[in-house]
């Protein structure tokens, strides 16, 4: 992901700027430009994966679907702004307000298509399933790609933060052991740090992507007590 540190760091800060009273246009503006484009790159490969598993299928290419629902929605500051607007008074998560919203949309693909087959049109409406409901693989690799899409966000803000303080060699040695799986053994003098040097880098950069990590998912509005399980539900899912 290359969203970086682009979104405000909490959803409050955003929302408030995207709805509060007394709030200048230009702030609006931006806060609204911002937020539509962290939700599309977050979310896009999420909901297309969704929709790829869904009844939505059936309506046309997912990322068609998702690029239609993005563009219906968040076509400009003001439906950004009521659009984010509802989730927060819903009391939901994000991804749950995305999912259920882009069944939706796909309820109204399918009543615009019964309804140009009425028309005359050369769909079949029995084709089309209007209640657009999801199935279960659906929303369980919808899950899936999102814990995946927030980890990678959550990554990439650490790196950020690391690198702009020096700390590449760090990133360098977590790469190394956590991801590619080496033994610090095995690099620890190419690097010039001890072995047990190696070993406090490796948490130092595990620790700054579960901060991220955290800071990403109350963006999302899980409450601060729920940070904790939400963590332990994403790293379950991965």
């Amino acid at each position: 992901m290359a969203t970086g540190g682009a979104f405000p760091t909490t959803q409050s800060t955003w929302l408030l700027t995207l709805v509060g009273d007394g709030v200048a246009d230009a702030a609006r503006g931006k806060a609204a430009e911002i937020a539509r484009f962290a939700l599309m790159e977050r979310y896009a490969e999420p909901l297309a994966v969704f929709v790829r598993g869904s009844s939505l299928a059936r309506l046309g290419e997912p990322a068609e679907i998702v690029n239609g629902f993005f563009a219906a929605r968040l076509s400009d500051d003001a439906a950004v702004g009521d659009f984010l607007s509802r989730w927060s008074r819903s009391g939901m998560r994000l991804r749950r307000w995305l999912m259920n919203a882009i069944l939706f949309h796909g309820q109204g693909l399918a009543r615009d298509r019964m309804r140009a087959a009425d028309r005359g049109s050369a769909v079949d409406p029995g084709t089309l399933d209007a209640r657009a409901g999801a199935a279960s693989t659906g929303e369980l690799d919808f899950e899936r790609a999102w814990a995946l899409a927030v980890v990678r966000e959550a990554t990439a803000r650490a790196e950020q933060d690391l690198l702009a303080e020096g700390r590449g060699v760090d990133l360098d040695i977590f790469r190394r052991h956590a991801i590619d799986g080496l033994a610090y053994a095995a690099f620890a003098r190419d690097v010039g740090r001890s072995e047990q040097q190696c070993a406090g880098a490796t948490r130092l950069v595990a620790q700054r992507v579960r901060a991220k990590l955290a800071e990403l998912l109350a963006e999302e509005g899980v409450p601060e007590h729920e940070i904790d399980d939400e963590i332990a539900r994403v790293r379950g899912v991965l």
